[in-house]
């Protein structure tokens, strides 16, 4: 009797392990593909790109040829964070896809860049780069929460608490589009 109560609860317990087992592997594979979509975007932006990899994982991108008017600190460079990738269902099909943001550092101006990425075909592929100020905060039921500043990057209340607005996209025959 003990083993046979042993085993109803056993059984169900290892196979919801490795329900997460796969799960998790499913994410690193498709953490992995983003990481070298966003690294092939930003090296096509270079003549010669120069890749170094931190050990916290973070990629920065930049121009190998040397510069001899502008100093290395100001030069152009992106910076990929695997931290800032959030995926989930985007479009209407039933394959996770992914968002990533990047930033575009010209000089000391940074600009985020967030890469759409729609699975087809059985791999990530860009759909669109967004130019602006805003941090993704989550994908849920195919609506994408994005915090967007309400004010210009010259104001100087461009940072502030208030501010910034919460807003919801939705992802609509390959547009986003603003919801309410």
């Amino acid at each position: 009797m003990k083993k046979s109560f042993f085993m109803v609860f056993l059984i169900p317990w290892l196979l919801s392990c490795a329900h997460n087992d796969n799960k998790a592997r499913s994410e690193n594979l498709i953490t992995k593909e983003v990481l070298d979509v966003a690294i092939k975007y930003a090296r096509d932006k270079f003549k010669e790109p120069k890749e170094t990899v931190a050990q916290d994982g973070i990629v920065t991108i930049v121009e190998k040829q040397i510069n001899f008017v502008t100093p290395s600190a100001y030069q152009t460079r992106y910076v990929i964070d695997p931290s800032k990738i959030v995926i989930g269902l985007i479009d209407d099909d039933a394959d996770e896809d992914a968002i990533i943001t990047i930033s575009l550092f010209n000089g000391y101006i940074e600009m985020p860049e967030s890469l759409i990425l729609i699975k087809t075909d059985g791999k990530l592929v860009l759909n669109r780069s967004i130019e602006a100020d805003m941090r993704i905060m989550g994908i849920k039921d195919r609506v994408i929460t994005a915090e967007v500043f309400t004010r210009p990057r010259n104001s100087p209340l461009h940072n502030c608490a208030a501010c910034k607005e919460v807003v919801k996209y939705q992802f609509r025959t390959g547009d986003l589009v603003r919801i309410e």
